[in-house]
């Protein structure tokens, strides 16, 4: 199984004992990924996605681990529940009924940024946290629980360049800082597991415009060089 390539013996192991004891508190398959509950420090959201089986937690692990492989083993013992099927009965509720059921969903989660269309986007977000870094240090730390919950795997390709930009250019980040090499190594990994070559090589340019503070781009980025490479040779004979 391919998800044997992902997650190592000991986490397959504690995703089984968490499933195996009732851990798991649902498991629902809708379109191609697996959603669900999992109760361990705290209850975890974890989506596993089934064309390569890598899954995100709200746990502190983050990515493929014990909560996500949990979900794997309820999927592979067919316990779980098919959203699609959730959502074609919607279809047989009246306007009302689906109304009740949207302002309940919204109370018992606050869910009211849903309903507002004036949002901010996530980079203004970022922005707005790297500005209260000066005000109190530990709001650095404040900006890489936002980039790892929050910004990381909901941005888009451009998002990621423009909030790279801002602490490139930022006042606020010292580039000898421990916290800053973090914070710039956190969004490059996310833009080189994306294995866009027009994204990468914009970072590239980016980091010899702020050379200073995003050195370490260069070395994510000579490490996909191959990759990059086949690609190249790919696309000259398309």
């Amino acid at each position: 199984m391919d998800y044997e390539n992902i997650y190592n013996k000991k986490i397959i192991e504690r995703g089984k004992y968490y499933y195996k004891n009732n851990l798991v508190i649902f498991c629902v398959k809708f379109e191609n990924k697996l959603y669900g509950k999992v109760m361990g420090g705290d209850e975890y959201n974890t989506v596993v996605d089934l064309s390569d089986w890598t899954g995100i937690c709200s746990c502190p692990y983050r990515y493929n681990c014990k909560h996500a492989y949990a979900l794997i083993e309820a999927y592979k013992n067919n316990n779980y529940i098919n959203g699609d099927e959730l959502f074609n009965n919607l279809k047989n509720k009246s306007k009302d009924d689906i109304i009740n059921v949207l302002k309940n969903i919204i109370l018992k989660y606050n869910l009211w940024d849903e309903l507002i269309q004036n949002k901010n986007s996530l980079v203004e977000k970022g922005k707005s946290i790297l500005k209260l870094i000066p005000i109190e240090r530990k709001n650095i730390f404040t900006f890489k629980s936002f980039l790892r919950n929050n910004f990381l795997k909901n941005s888009k390709d451009d998002e990621l360049l423009e909030l790279l930009n801002e602490v490139g250019k930022s006042e606020y980040l010292d580039a000898d800082d421990v916290d800053t090499i973090d914070i710039v190594e956190m969004i490059a990994s996310e833009i080189f597991e994306r294995k866009n070559k027009d994204l990468a090589e914009k970072t590239l340019e980016l980091s010899k415009k702020y050379k200073n503070k995003l050195w370490i781009v260069n070395e994510y980025y000579y490490d996909y060089y191959d990759y990059y490479g086949e690609l190249s040779k790919k696309e000259d004979k398309s």
